[in-house]
């Protein structure tokens, strides 16, 4: 079919419409160009009928010989007809068109992922059950503000349906989104895809690309421009809104007629840049990020021994590293430097997952990861000078156990200074944690009240093992005062697994041969005041600790249970000043690091320093025990903690 054209200027648009009908059935369907009188324009007016399991694609091209056919709609089946105007008309010297009927393609659910907003706050596509629709708009901080306009009208009217709205920036660090953010006001979480993990699995390829998705199935309702303006000859722009029909049907109970429209924005500038080679950069990546941990008779699930075990869980590594599982860092990485920082930056991150979607190819020759690390032996930073072990401790085959508190004499007899202090489980099957606290020498009266401020460790302890705690000397100048003659307090915490068995916890000491410049201590900030409502989505606290005197600041950890979700340590100074030491948007039970800050931060004295963080106590927190119960202060799991460790040294 050809336009008549008397009524369109050959500069706006030359038009082939074309159909191609599916070889098991005939669809009565048609496109006609119309013009419209009112704004002196033309548009396409195309009418399809048919099932739910076909689409119509509109497709065009500046040039018929050889030129690329890009799709510019997708429209399901629909009764009636669908007017469109082209928004890029007047840009071209001529356009042309054609319209396909094909099957629809398979509903297959996107991945889940888990990124921080602009604020450091951690949003994951799973734990928004909730909703009826999840809003992903991509953006940039040049565009943000014309994007948040489109927006924002949607999000007062839509919030109320059960529609969830992110915007994703895919460009842009920390600072300058966030300055973008509430400089336009946005009332919304600007999530940053610092590594494009997002926009490369959500096929989001330019700015101001929305993608609606079904929270339930995960599969895509609309993907394509918000809305888009088209010049007319007469009278204003003509405004086309696309998301907001979209939504607008999707809560009615419908599928949108329109299921896709070209968006207009500027493509992202990729991270990334062809595919990685196995052997000089992803075997040495996975060498020093993983292997550490996934090799034999180490903590992690899976041993990586070679490419093969490699390729083979390629999935599984994508898929954790989009969710943000591993490596197991969880710190902010726009508030801090950390020593033991072993996260994989933007870059890696998007060359790593680059390889795996081409196939996780290998170059021919030898196989790196085939030479694996030695093992570190029984204790990691070698023998120890002196080692403490508590009596064997019996452990049930079912249900919860308190706490054990075992005493353990200091054979040390003159007071000493160690340089390190580290704890081997005798039993990681069900060893969950231990805490080590010293009573120095005294009165049986005075040792009792020392025991007594022990508090369970809400002030403090003197040595520690947690899952995810690297075992390692105390920051460089510093070390821990043992006086001589003391007691050690070892409180153990055990987690049943099913059969009986015992366990014998050591301790080493590693002694320093000279005194420290200074002394490292270990307090906290903690509250016991907790009372969380049954399926409480966000419930937030907060505690602080005081320093009468100037500290340097070393270590920071935080401490919560299963339905932890977060945690903030920020420093106040007595002038009035503020500074975020360490934040961990999402705090994981199962592997609580201690954070060492790359250069000790120096607090003068009447300094504070404030945790807040937040508990996740809905059915969308895969560890909560229990959504339904309400939730208070206690030592088991499926109580509740909340301290923030900090290991200081006052300054002389």
């Amino acid at each position: 079919m050809r336009p008549n054209s008397s009524w369109i200027n050959p500069r706006w648009v030359g038009l082939i419409l074309s159909l191609s009908f599916s070889a098991a059935a005939i669809f009565a369907d048609s496109v006609l160009p119309v013009y419209d009188a009112l704004c002196a324009a033309p548009k396409l007016q195309m009418s399809l009928t048919g099932g739910a399991d076909s689409v119509g694609v509109l497709e065009g091209t500046e040039d018929l010989n050889g030129g690329e056919w890009r799709p510019l709609l997708q429209l399901g089946a629909i009764s009636g007809h669908h007017e469109w105007m082209d928004p890029e008309n007047r840009a071209q010297a001529r356009r042309f068109y054609r319209l396909n009927r094909s099957p629809r393609p398979p509903m297959l659910p996107l991945p889940n992922f888990r990124l921080n907003d602009h604020q450091g706050f951690s949003h994951e596509l799973f734990r928004e059950g909730d909703a009826r629709a999840v809003v992903l708009v991509f953006t940039d901080a040049q565009s943000l503000e014309s994007h948040w306009k489109q927006l924002k009208p949607l999000v007062e009217t839509q919030t109320a349906a059960g529609v969830q709205f992110w915007m994703v920036d895919p460009m842009d660090d920390r600072s300058v989104m966030a300055a973008a953010a509430t400089k336009a006001g946005v009332t919304i979480p600007v999530l940053q895809d610092s590594a494009q993990l997002v926009a490369r699995s959500y096929g989001a390829s330019a700015s101001g690309e929305a993608v609606v998705l079904e929270a339930e199935s995960l599969t895509t309702v609309y993907r394509g421009a918000i809305e888009d303006a088209v010049e007319v000859a007469v009278g204003a722009p003509v405004r086309q809104a696309y998301l907001a029909d979209a939504l607008t049907q999707f809560t009615a109970g419908a599928r949108p007629a329109v299921e896709y429209a070209r968006p207009q924005g500027q493509p992202w500038r990729s991270v990334d840049s062809g595919v990685a080679s196995y052997r000089n950069e992803i075997a040495p990546l996975l060498q020093a990020k993983c292997v550490t941990c996934h090799r034999p008779g180490e903590i992690g699930s899976w041993a990586i021994t070679n490419h093969a075990t490699v390729r083979a869980k390629s999935a599984t590594i994508r898929a954790n590293v989009l969710e943000g599982l591993m490596p197991p860092w969880h710190a902010d990485p726009a508030h801090g430097k950390f020593e033991n920082d072993f996260s994989l930056t933007p870059q890696q991150q998007a060359r790593l997952v680059a390889w795996l979607d081409a196939g996780a190819p290998r170059e021919a020759g030898v196989d790196p990861l085939e030479t694996v690390p030695p093992a570190t032996g029984l204790w990691p930073m070698g023998k120890p000078d002196v080692t403490l072990k508590i009596a064997a401790q019996k452990i049930q085959a079912l249900g919860q156990m308190p706490y054990a508190y075992v005493m353990v004499t200091n054979t040390l007899k003159t007071n000493a200074w160690l340089r390190a202090a580290a704890i081997r489980p005798g039993n990681r099957a069900v060893v969950h944690h231990a805490l080590i606290f010293y009573i120095k020498p005294g009165s049986v009266f005075q040792m009792l009240l020392d025991f007594q401020a022990i508090q369970g460790g809400l002030n403090g302890y003197y040595a520690a093992y947690v899952p995810g705690m690297d075992q390692r000397e105390y920051p460089a100048k510093t070390a821990k005062f043992l006086p001589a003659g003391g007691t050690f307090v070892f409180q153990m915490h055990y987690t049943p697994n099913g059969t009986a068995t015992t366990d014998a916890t050591e301790m080493g000491l590693y002694l320093s041969s000279t005194p420290p410049s200074m002394e490292l201590k270990t307090g906290a900030a903690s509250s016991t005041a907790i009372d969380i409502p049954a399926g409480a989505r966000n419930h937030r606290m907060v505690a602080e600790r005081s320093f009468d005197k100037a500290v340097d600041v070393h270590e920071l950890s935080p401490h919560m249970h299963f339905r932890g979700d977060s945690m903030r340590f920020e420093a106040f100074l007595p002038d009035g000043s503020s500074q975020v030491l360490l934040n961990v948007p999402k705090y994981d039970f199962n592997w609580q690091a201690l954070y060492r800050l790359a250069q000790p931060v120096r607090l003068p004295a009447g300094s504070r320093i404030k945790i807040s963080g937040g508990f996740d106590n809905s059915r969308w927190n895969t560890f909560n025990p229990d959504a339904k119960s309400r939730v208070r202060f206690g030592e088991q799991t499926d109580d509740e903690m909340f301290i923030g460790y900090i290991n200081y040294s006052e300054v002389p």
